[in-house]
C-alpha cells in the first residue's frame, strides 16, 4: 500500500458518504420545490433565528452575496423574514415566517423518514463510526491548529 493510499482511501470514502447524503437531502427538497440552498438556509434559520446575513453565509459555507441573493427569493416565497434590527438600522435579522416553519416541519420529517435505513446498522458499528469520526476531526483540526501557528 502506497504511502498516501490509506488518506486517499479515507478522503473517497468520506466524499462518497456526502454525495449519497447530498443526494438524500437534495430530494427531500426538490419534493418541496426548494434548493440544496435553501434547504440549509431554512435548517439554519430554524436552528438560529434572528441571525444576520454575515453570519447565515457563515453557517452555511457561502458567501454573503450568494445568500443575499438566496434570501431575497426566499423572502419573495414567503419563507423568510427580514427585519431590521431596532439598535443597528444597518443590520438586518433573518428569520423563518410560519409558512417558512411549516416548511421546514414538512422537510425535516421528510429527511428523516429518507435516513431510517442507516437504523440498519449495528449498535457497536454505530459506535464505532462516531468514535471515528470524532478521531478524524480531532486529528484534522489539531493538524490546522499547527499549520496555522507556522
Amino acid at each position: 500500500m502506497g504511502e498516501f493510499q490509506r488518506v486517499h482511501d479515507v478522503f473517497a470514502s468520506f466524499r462518497e458518504v456526502n454525495k449519497a447524503f447530498y443526494h438524500t437531502l437534495s430530494s427531500a427538497a426538490h419534493e418541496y420545490g426548494v434548493t440544496p440552498v435553501q434547504y440549509l438556509v431554512l435548517k439554519t434559520l430554524d436552528q438560529c433565528p434572528d441571525i444576520g446575513l454575515s453570519e447565515l453565509a457563515e453557517l452555511i459555507y457561502s458567501t454573503n452575496s450568494t445568500s443575499s441573493g438566496v434570501i431575497e427569493r426566499m423572502v419573495k416565497a414567503g419563507w423568510v423574514s427580514r427585519e431590521r434590527s431596532e439598535t443597528d438600522r444597518r443590520s438586518v435579522k433573518l428569520s423563518l415566517t410560519e409558512e417558512g416553519k411549516e416548511l421546514w416541519s414538512k422537510m425535516y420529517e421528510t429527511r428523516l423518514k429518507r435516513l431510517l435505513p442507516l437504523q440498519q446498522t449495528s449498535e457497536e458499528d454505530h459506535a464505532t463510526l462516531l468514535r471515528i469520526h470524532k478521531e478524524i476531526v480531532s486529528i484534522l483540526n489539531k493538524a490546522k491548529e499547527g499549520q496555522s501557528h507556522e
